[in-house]
């Protein structure tokens, strides 16, 4: 489904592209599809003991702005609690089994490369200091330009999707986060994360679907064992529910390894993006440096995943990894998607893999 605007913009670039052809002679380089949106993607992200200045480092994304900047939309997983100040006993506390995940506000100054930057907050963090955190997250994001999805005061507030309109295309997007045992999700009357169960996802999926163009969907899971490059059945199996419920690109995070692509429905999941800007107390596993950055364009009647690796430095910083650690990274992603009936084209150092978009 194509709105008015949309629809102009589309007939307006064949009409260019038959222009170039007439003129010129050929129409070998003219693509076939206009895109309409494009989209950069990215896993769990904070600033929790990143460093920020001095010569260490300023922008803890410099070795990959050039890669974003050139997108329509940027998304990320945030994970954690923005504060001015360590957090103070009475407000903030560790759950068990994980870690406590607080950044300075500053680190949001860096975290907006494209004209619409979205942070998800669905995700077992968001909940690190109760209410006063995730009002203190949203609005030193909002300060900046950076929009969120994904977490409130209440369900209500948790579960409202975020709605945009990018190049004249109506997109929507949703977050949420699936966790067993689950002590962060939002309810009638408690702050934390917009859940799939609370939210009544798919009733929201299929109504989004007939109001917008595109519906763009991010997981933040944890049902299964992570750290691993293998994913449980039940996260299979919930991104199977999404991708049914309409959704046509779902990000999802959680196990902090890049994992396999599914397609399914005119609809395409990354299973797991891995870290991006990610730094914890205590020694990942080799795999956890490893991180992409899934550049998604989407087009009338196709979706296009472009995969880019990335490689966290010991600073928890993304850089652009050696061509042979690259290739391995995306050498393991397809065969993960193979598995998964998902063929991805490695092209130098860049993984592909498109797909039809349902009834188009």
């Amino acid at each position: 489904m194509l709105n008015h605007n949309s629809h102009r913009l589309f007939v307006g670039l064949t009409c260019a592209c038959l222009f170039v052809c007439l003129v010129l002679g050929s129409c070998a380089t003219v693509p076939n599809q206009p895109s309409l949106v494009t989209i950069a993607a990215v896993g769990d992200t904070n600033g929790y003991n990143i460093p920020l200045g001095g010569q260490d480092g300023e922008d803890p994304l410099q070795g990959v702005r050039h890669l974003l900047e050139e997108e329509d939309v940027f998304i990320f997983n945030f994970e954690g609690v923005l504060l001015s100040q360590a957090p103070a006993p009475e407000t903030c506390r560790k759950f068990p089994g994980q870690s406590l995940f607080y950044s300075p506000p500053q680190i949001a100054d860096f975290l907006h490369p494209t004209q619409f930057t979205i942070a998800t907050l669905a995700n077992n963090h968001i909940l690190e200091c109760g209410d006063y955190g995730i009002q203190e997250t949203v609005h030193e994001l909002a300060s900046r330009g950076i929009l969120t999805v994904g977490a409130g005061e209440n369900s209500e507030q948790a579960c409202q999707p975020l709605r945009l309109s990018v190049n004249g295309v109506e997109l929507a997007v949703v977050a949420y986060l699936a966790m067993e045992p689950d002590w962060f999700s939002a309810g009638s009357d408690e702050a934390g994360a917009a859940s799939w169960e609370e939210c009544a996802g798919e009733q929201q999926l299929a109504e989004l679907k007939s109001e917008v163009d595109i519906v763009v969907v991010a997981l933040h899971l944890h049902l299964g064992r992570g750290w691993t490059e293998q994913t449980p059945p039940a996260h299979i199996a919930l991104v199977q529910q999404v991708l049914d419920a309409g959704a046509d690109v779902v990000l999802a995070h959680g196990p902090h390894v890049p994992q396999g692509i599914l397609q399914s429905n005119g609809g395409v999941a990354l299973l797991s993006l891995g870290n991006f800007l990610f730094r914890p107390d205590y020694e990942m596993t080799e795999k956890a440096y490893r991180s992409i950055i899934a550049k998604v364009t989407i087009s009338s009647d196709s979706i296009t995943i472009a995969l880019l690796p990335l490689r966290l430095d010991y600073s928890g910083r993304p850089q652009v990894p050696p061509p042979q650690e690259a290739s391995q990274t995306l050498r393991d992603i397809a065969t993960l998607s193979e598995a998964l009936g998902t063929t991805v084209e490695i092209r130098g150092n860049i993984g592909y893999t498109e797909i039809k978009r349902q009834g188009q």
